[in-house]
């Protein structure tokens, strides 16, 4: 043979044989229709049986496949096509440019243009050599990197936060990264791949060599060796590194990702790794929610040892205990030295692996509200000293998150054209503290909301109401929070000026703008509204006498 793949046995989750009498398995049929044929590809391509080995087949492998696998993939590429319809409203048509994202200067742009490539490299590398095992593995890993880590932490710069130059080169990449993965996962799970490729496609100019009537009749593309960049693939590896260390930090203390923390200090006594993770700062602060990140080279580690009881109680025998002491005693020469070989012989005794479990301590560190955490390299201090401040933005970050419920719920677009108004109502043991977020941390609930929250104090009464309610926020107070249709929003004191303080002719004015829709609003940006009444006409101007919508309220600022 020049090629044998062999695969292995498929069993039933219980490890036996499957059996139509002892009914053992689930009906393949029943969970094709369930999860759809992809599910069940995916899930056997991605273990064991396609290295020979046994594979207990469980239903709910495929049903995670869906969840962890699909489900964010699909959402990634939803998440492209609504972006890209924004961008087209606000700016051109959506044309993706590869040699734009090659060109970008943005660090997370050039680590999944790399990843993309080497990608690519490896799996046509790995194809061509009838490895097969290794390839689903490699594909699920890339697909997290791109759902988990390079959406996430680009989704505002596609949203337009930076410009739509920015945006464009975003979602550029989003393109070209979703395009290239879609062809390359099309031999494993072919129908989701044809149903992304049929859209994608579109996008690409008429002879484009990934063109086709089919993405099963496109070739894996070949990968472009000059794009690949191991040192922007360190460099962001090592900053993953950091957030997950931090991440532990706030699992072990219990504390959500919603209560900012006072600071961060990242100690490691490598200078490259420090100007890896240097210049990825902002995505350290955004993933962990912390105000302030600082760097050390400094730090002074301790290592202690403990034996692994359960697996040496029966080696060790009556000398477990001369053998525990004297691990306790080890200096710290000799732990480094166990763990750079990884045995040590200890009282007569050879110890390896997962004999000794070694931790890690930094010397004089003392103060309960710092949590440490690291690896052999590096060591993360998270300061969860409690602040005035602090609670306030942590209150801020809940009232969002209800907010985008609340939008989510009542199935709103992100460009829909309505306005969000709230107020609070405070409880019977209310200590003022959500009004104060409210009034303090106001630029910031903007800034998670990326629109305005408006003061319910501030609505004319003419708004069309959408939805509108109520949350319990903190110390049983009430938020409630009204969604209304985007239109004409007066000033007062402008409209009284016009009209000689006639509330018959103020209201006559108001109700004429109002009977138009935003199209309708838009023709009077360019000439005054004209009204007639009881023999006097009025003319109202756009910025001065009305606006479209509070945002553009600049006597609400």
């Amino acid at each position: 043979f020049q090629n044998l793949i062999v695969n292995g046995m498929v069993l039933a989750a219980d490890g036996k044989k499957m059996s139509k009498r002892l009914k053992n398995y689930p009906d393949p049929q029943e969970v094709v229709e369930r999860y759809g044929a992809d599910a069940v590809r995916m899930y056997m391509l991605n273990s064991g049986v396609v290295r020979a080995e046994i594979l207990k087949f469980k239903e709910e492998g495929v049903r995670d496949v869906v969840k962890d696998v699909f489900l964010p993939w699909y959402n990634a590429y939803r998440f492209l096509v609504q972006e890209s319809f924004r961008y087209e409203a606000n700016a051109q048509k959506f044309k993706p440019d590869p040699a734009k994202v090659k060109a970008s200067a943005n660090h997370m742009d050039q680590w999944i243009f790399a990843s993309m490539h080497e990608l690519i490299r490896f799996v046509r590398e790995e194809m061509e050599a009838y490895r097969l095992y290794t390839v689903v593995p490699r594909l699920v890993s890339f697909l997290d990197d791109l759902t988990n880590w390079y959406v996430r932490l680009n989704r505002d710069r596609m949203r337009g936060s930076n410009g739509m130059d920015e945006a464009f080169t975003s979602l550029s990449a989003l393109y070209e990264v979703l395009l290239n993965v879609t062809v390359c996962l099309a031999p494993v799970v072919p129908f989701i791949t044809e149903l992304i490729y049929s859209n994608l496609v579109r996008a690409l100019p008429d002879g484009h060599p990934m063109k086709a009537k089919s993405v099963h009749f496109v070739m894996i593309p070949e990968p472009d060796m000059k794009a690949i960049n191991p040192e922007i693939t360190q460099a962001v590896r090592r900053m993953q590194s950091v957030v997950e260390l931090g991440r532990t930090c706030r699992e072990r203390r219990k504390v959500g990702l919603k209560m900012p923390l006072k600071s961060m200090t990242i100690m490691n006594k490598n200078e490259a790794f420090m100007k890896d993770v240097k210049a990825l700062q902002k995505y350290i602060e955004e993933e962990l929610n912390v105000v302030e990140v600082n760097f050390r080279a400094d730090a002074e580690i301790t290592l202690s040892g403990t034996l692994n009881f359960k697996e040496l109680g029966k080696r060790l025998g009556k000398d477990m205990k001369a053998v525990k002491d004297a691990v306790t005693n080890l200096s710290q020469p000799e732990l480094v030295d166990f763990e750079k070989t990884g045995s040590i012989t200890v009282q007569g005794h050879k110890l390896s692996g997962d004999d000794i479990q070694l931790s890690r301590k930094l010397k004089d560190l003392d103060n309960p509200n710092l949590d440490v955490n690291g690896d052999d390299e590096t060591q993360v201090i998270l300061d969860f000293t409690e602040d005035e401040d602090l609670k306030l933005m942590a209150v801020a970050r809940d009232i969002v998150n209800k907010v985008q419920k609340m939008r989510k719920d009542t199935k709103l677009m992100q460009d829909d054209p309505v306005d969000m108004w709230a107020e609070v109502r405070p409880g019977k043991k209310s200590k003022g503290i959500v009004q104060k977020s409210m009034t303090a941390k106001r630029d910031y609930i903007i800034k998670l909301l990326r629109r305005g929250l408006w003061d319910s104090s501030a609505r004319q009464g003419h708004e069309v109401l959408i939805n509108e309610e109520s949350f319990g926020i903190q110390d049983d107070d009430e938020l409630v929070v009204s969604i209304t249709v985007r239109g004409p929003f007066f000033n007062p004191s402008a409209m009284k000026e016009l009209t000689k303080n006639d509330p018959a002719a103020e209201a006559a004015c108001r109700q004429y703008l109002q009977t138009f829709d935003l199209e309708g609003l838009s023709q009077f940006c360019k000439k005054p509204a004209k009204v007639t009444f009881d023999g006097k006409t009025f003319e109202m101007k756009h910025e001065t006498h009305f606006v479209i919508g509070p945002s553009e309220a600049k006597w609400l600022k």
